[in-house]
């Protein structure tokens, strides 16, 4: 089974993820974005992605959410009765790679141990300020 992921949020977040990926793994075709704009709904991001869901029964379409509990994601839960589609929330880069490098369709575990794997890159970093002054730089 092909798979294709789409990645959805508020404002320009999916189309600047879209180009950053783009930057490191190069141009894909299984990629895409939608955005909702201020003073737009959700609903035709819905409409578009159903469509697809139906023209292609089968791939498997890993729709990326900017945020659980956000509208543009609220909105595609409506979609999760489709058997080809998983929904996955809380976008970001180490995700976005994991699942994309991935060859073929994932399954349920496979897409939470890429969830599992993107939140062990999530660490603060803390830089602390050096004694070190101006003039003993130079």
């Amino acid at each position: 089974m092909n798979k294709k992921i789409i990645l959805v949020s508020h404002g320009k977040l999916s189309e600047g993820m879209f180009h950053s990926m783009q930057m490191i793994v190069g141009e894909n075709e299984d990629l895409s974005y939608m955005s909702m704009m201020p003073g737009e709904h959700y609903q035709p991001m819905v409409d578009k992605i159903e469509a697809e869901l139906k023209a292609h029964p089968d791939t498997q379409y890993l729709v990326v959410a900017d945020l659980l509990g956000g509208s543009v994601c609220n909105g595609m839960t409506t979609l999760t009765g489709y058997p080809n589609m998983k929904l996955i929330a809380g976008m970001n880069m180490g995700l976005v790679i994991g699942l994309l490098l991935t060859p073929g369709s994932l399954t349920d575990e496979e897409i939470d141990a890429k969830i599992d794997e993107a939140k062990a890159m999530n660490h603060r970093v803390v830089l602390e300020k050096s004694e070190t002054t101006d003039e003993d730089f130079f």
